[in-house]
C-alpha cells in the first residue's frame, strides 16, 4: 500500500505504546481461520503472507518488511504469516484501530486510502508476473525486493545499497510466490548470474550489476508509477 510520510505517521499512530511481540525464524504470527482480533505492525524482520489450498499446496502472497501493517480482513484472517527471520511486531487490538478510525475522519480516509492501494499493489505483481517466463519472472522478484528495501530504508532510487538485494526467504519460499518448482529458481538465478546482470555472492544475497537490463528483461520499472507517492508501504 502506499502513502506518504504526513499520512503514514496520521495512520500508524494506532501502535504508539502498543505491546511488542518477538518472533523467532519459522514463527507463525498469524493462522489462517482465526479471528482477526489484533492488527500489527512490523518493527524490524522479514514476514511471509501464504495460504495452503485444500490440496495442500501453498502459495506465498507477499513477503513483508519494516513498517508494515497486517490484519486487513474481515471477521477471520484469510492468510498465514510466518516469520522469515528473526522479527518484532507491535500488536494493537483491532478494536482500538476501529475506535480511532470512527473518531478521526482523516484516519479513516487514510486506512481507506491503505485498502485502495493493497488491492492496486496485488493488481501490479500479478500483472508483473503473469504470461513470464521463469527467469523474467525471478527478474521482477529482485526489483520487487530492490523496491522494498527502498520504501522500508526511506533511500533514494539510486543509492548504492540498492544494488545488495537481501534474500532471507528459502528457495521453496520464492518458488511458491513465482509458481515455480525450487529447482527453476535456481536455474534462473544462474541464467540471470550467467546474462551478467546479477552476481551472487552466497545463497542470501544478490548483487544487481546490469539494472536496467535487469529492468528490461523484467518488463518493469521496479514497480514504481508516476500516479504514487514517492514513499510508498505494503500491507495485508
Amino acid at each position: 500500500m502506499l502513502f506518504d510520510a504526513s499520512t503514514r505517521d496520521t495512520f500508524l499512530d494506532v501502535f504508539e505504546g502498543a505491546p511488542e511481540r518477538k518472533l523467532s525464524a519459522g514463527e507463525t504470527l498469524i493462522n489462517a481461520g482465526a479471528d482477526a482480533g489484533q492488527v500489527f505492525n512490523i518493527v524490524k524482520g522479514t514476514l511471509m503472507v501464504s495460504r495452503i489450498g485444500n490440496d495442500g499446496r501453498r502459495q506465498v502472497l507477499s513477503f513483508l518488511f519494516r513498517d508494515n501493517f497486517i490484519g486487513l480482513t474481515a471477521d477471520r484472517y484469510f492468510f498465514t504469516v510466518q516469520a522469515v527471520t528473526p522479527a518484532t511486531v507491535v500488536c494493537q487490538s483491532r478494536q482500538v484501530l476501529e475506535d480511532r478510525l470512527e473518531q478521526d475522519p482523516v484516519v479513516e480516509r487514510t486506512f481507506l486510502n491503505m485498502v485502495y492501494r493493497v488491492l492496486e499493489n496485488s493488481l501490479d505483481l500479478i500483472y508483473s508476473l503473469g504470461q513470464r517466463t521463469s527467469v523474467e519472472r525471478l527478474a521482477v522478484f529482485l526489483l520487487y525486493l530492490r523496491n522494498r528495501r527502498l520504501i522500508a530504508d526511506q533511500l533514494a532510487a539510486d543509492a548504492p545499497e540498492l544494488n545488495t538485494i537481501d534474500l532471507p526467504m528459502s528457495r521453496q519460499d520464492i518458488a511458491d510466490f513465482l509458481g515455480l518448482k525450487k529447482e527453476t529458481v535456481s536455474r534462473s538465478f544462474t541464467q540471470l548470474d550467467e546474462q551478467g546482470l546479477i552476481t551472487r555472492p552466497d545463497n542470501y544475497h544478490a548483487d544487481v550489476t546490469d539494472l536496467e537490463g535487469l529492468r528490461k528483461l523484467a518488463g518493469i520499472q521496479d514497480f514504481a508509477s508516476p500516479l504514487r507517492p514517492s514513499a510508498a508501504h505494503g500491507d495485508a
